[in-house]
């Protein structure tokens, strides 16, 4: 008889395993592959960065925009790839913020976590409000939308996304993968349409000669690159998914190749149009529904909302149960989901915009500081888990030439878009870039002070899941 079919017979727990995991409340190995999808693309909401970026990246970048489009995705590719050398051996909701901290240290971990935080509340911030100019321009078209008006539909969906969260993982997931999904196939549609009314004129994707620029193409590629963050969020469901070592990282691939591939085909579409009638911005310039580009944006950007708001939960789950932030975001309800820090974050995503509406000010005024935030938040926090890769590796004993190689090369790659981002910034938008340092620097501070007051907390940091005696057989059968 074989060993596995000896301990199915005998039925008896693997006595050696703990009987928690340090996640114990939250609801594990339920979620599927197709869960880590829908929150991985909707985090980057591709329906509406593709009616919204492609015309702005051809302002930036003139004919190499497409080849931006190109590098941006071998770039995220990589980074999707290094992810993956994790995700086969930790899972974490604390997702990069954990990875980070296992290679490199807790401090530094506290850089990627800070970064990686304040970055997906900014977007969660940008896209909740977005979503309400979208939709008001839609009930409202031609009238500057009212204060008033934006600040209450940005109260209903940030209720709205507290409910979703606080109901549990799987409606959050299928309801974005339902909803981006309607939303991608409607811009597949109309880009179609687009290119067949334009004669497939792909002109514009080949550069022009004596265009090339690596000034032109980095600044581009760090403008491109907006378009694609928040891919990574999938991981922080790895508690919570069945076969979290195999499922996560070929999640994370599908994602960013779904995601790519509507990109290409989008991107390809908006240049056409440019190309057939220079100064046109969208789709709709040839398809003539205006009013379908704001339905699209709105729908999209609201689930992109909702993605990031569940990933920033995620993260602020890990560090609760670290001891570096309060116990109550650490917490589970019934339904085994960190309800009250997701209420908590929701709140807050909402909270921020209705205050600088309230105080005066516009979308364009916020974005001036969470733009910042969140483009330097992701490519900091992408270029450290890059970097912790190959360290990682070593001290476990696996790191490999190959392992080194794929490491490397999107380091490279998104230290010399962030170069070139911070550059841009500091000069264009120095106030906001100030700001959004400012964020990342205090809550790394913050929580390297409460390390050095609880000096215990740090053999916390990087916690992970691990198997416990009701994952296997026997424990299985008693729940």
């Amino acid at each position: 008889m074989s060993a596995l079919a000896d301990a199915i017979r005998r039925g008896a727990p693997h006595t050696a395993l703990d009987p928690a995991s340090p996640f114990a409340g939250l609801r594990r190995r339920h979620a599927r592959t197709v869960d880590i999808v829908a929150q991985s693309v909707a985090a980057t909401a591709p329906a509406g960065v593709l009616l919204i970026h492609p015309g702005a990246l051809y302002a930036r970048s003139g004919s190499l925009a497409f080849l931006d489009i190109v590098v941006t995705i071998t770039l995220v590719l990589g980074v999707a790839l290094v992810i993956g050398m994790f995700a086969r051996r930790i899972s974490s909701t604390g997702s990069l913020y954990t990875f980070t901290a296992r290679g490199l240290g807790p401090h530094v971990g506290l850089v990627a976590g800070a970064a990686l935080g304040l970055g997906s509340l900014a977007i969660a911030m940008n896209t909740i409000s977005g979503a309400a100019g979208r939709i008001i321009q839609l009930l409202l078209p031609g009238v500057e939308p009212p204060p008033l008006l934006t600040a209450g539909l940005i109260a209903v969906f940030g209720v709205a996304n507290a409910l979703v969260i606080a109901r549990g993982l799987r409606m959050s997931t299928r309801m974005l993968l339902i909803v981006e999904t309607i939303a991608v196939l409607a811009v597949l549609a109309l880009s179609v349409w687009a290119l067949a009314a334009t004669g497939w004129d792909l002109a514009l994707l080949v550069p022009r000669a004596g265009h090339f620029s690596a000034d032109a193409v980095m600044t581009g590629v760090a403008f491109a690159l907006i378009g694609f963050v928040g891919f990574e969020s999938g991981a922080a469901l790895g508690p919570e998914t069945r076969r979290p070592f195999a499922a996560v990282p070929r999640a994370i691939l599908l994602s960013v190749g779904a995601t790519g591939l509507v990109m290409l085909v989008g991107t390809a579409a908006q240049l056409s149009i440019v190309a057939e009638k220079p100064g046109a911005a969208s789709l709709t310039a040839v398809t003539g529904l205006p009013g379908l580009t704001d339905l699209i944006v709105g729908v999209s950007f609201l689930a992109c909302s909702l993605a990031m708001t569940n990933a920033a939960v995620r993260i602020a789950f890990a560090m609760s149960r670290e001891g570096l932030l309060p116990a109550a975001f650490g917490r589970t309800s019934p339904r085994g989901v960190p309800a009250l820090g997701g209420v908590m974050l929701s709140l807050l995503v909402a909270g921020a915009p209705i205050a600088v509406l309230a105080a005066g000010g516009s979308r364009q005024d916020m974005r001036l500081v969470t733009s910042p935030a969140s483009t330097v938040g992701f490519l900091l926090a992408y270029a450290l888990l890059c970097l912790a890769a190959p360290v990682f590796l070593a001290r476990i004993g696996e790191l490999t030439a190959r392992a080194t190689v794929l490491a490397a090369m999107p380091l490279l790659g998104l230290g010399a878009a962030l170069g070139f981002y911070v550059a841009a910034t500091v000069r264009d938008n120095p106030g906001g870039f100030a700001w959004a340092v400012a964020g990342i620097a205090a809550i790394a501070t913050a929580g390297a002070v409460r390390l050095r007051r609880h000096p215990e907390l740090v053999s916390r940091m990087g916690m992970h899941d691990w198997a416990t005696a009701s994952d296997t057989i026997a424990g299985a059968d008693r729940q």
